[in-house]
């Protein structure tokens, strides 16, 4: 079979080989972060934003280290939590025991789900669109999973953010990069067009894994939402 027929395998493989690496400094930056009083204020907004409540069922697509489900699961929402690197699950699953709340962690691709139609209240899928080959598959598997009513948070960095600061690599070794590259327009797009509903969006300009800061945040504070799309670290949007 030629290499053009089975790329999602190989780009699967490939992200989870980089993400199993990245596991230790990622819980680092994520357990700092975790602290922070932006932290406080992003998860009182998504309460909101996503109708969360005492038992409502949420899917983490892509939750890393655990940090956003622990946070989730001590509101007291019934959390799973899903990620394609065993090493990101197995430190988050040691941290949920640590603070002694109850998550069901378990490993996989995000575009192909074992629940049931209609499973979970809300979706937190916080750049992870990103790292999937077909990010029309996952949307359309959260819409599966997603109860009728309910309410999904996706997020991807912008073009300038510093995640994205090695974006050309792409051009040079195209089979070791194992990222989409897309931007929050693109993904303003390709929600709208596939039938959800953007209810709320806004971005953060924090710094990059390697610690990278952003420093555009004040250049663009009266920009057009355009620029902000652009600038942010991330930006994320609230559906259904």
């Amino acid at each position: 079979m030629t290499e053009a027929k089975r790329p999602i395998p190989d780009w699967l493989t490939r992200v989870r080989t980089v993400w199993n690496d990245r596991a230790p400094d990622w819980d680092k930056m994520s357990e700092v972060n975790a602290l922070s009083e932006d932290r406080t204020a992003d998860i009182a907004r998504l309460t909101v934003g996503l109708d969360l409540h005492h038992g409502s069922s949420l899917l983490d697509a892509g939750c890393g280290t655990g940090q956003w489900a622990i946070a989730f699961a001590t509101l007291g929402c019934a959390v799973t939590a899903q990620d394609l690197a065993p090493a990101m699950v197995d430190r988050a699953r040691d941290h949920a025991k640590d603070r002694g709340v109850s998550i069901a962690f378990r490993t996989g691709d995000i575009s192909a789900l074992p629940d049931p139609a209609a499973t979970f209240d809300a979706i937190f899928g916080r750049c992870v669109l990103l790292f999937v080959p077909n990010p029309l598959a996952a949307l359309r598997e959260f819409r599966r999973v997603l109860k009728p009513g309910g309410r999904m948070f996706v997020s991807v960095p912008g073009a300038l953010s510093p995640i994205y600061n090695r974006s050309w690599r792409r051009f040079v070794e195209p089979g070791n990069v194992g990222t989409n590259f897309m931007v929050p327009w693109e993904l303003e797009t390709l929600l709208s067009e596939n039938g959800w509903r953007v209810l709320e969006q806004w971005g953060d300009f924090g710094q990059n894994l390697m610690g990278a800061q952003n420093e555009l945040a004040e250049a663009v504070r009266h920009a057009p939402r355009e620029l902000h799309q652009a600038a942010a670290t991330t930006w994320g949007f609230i559906v259904e």
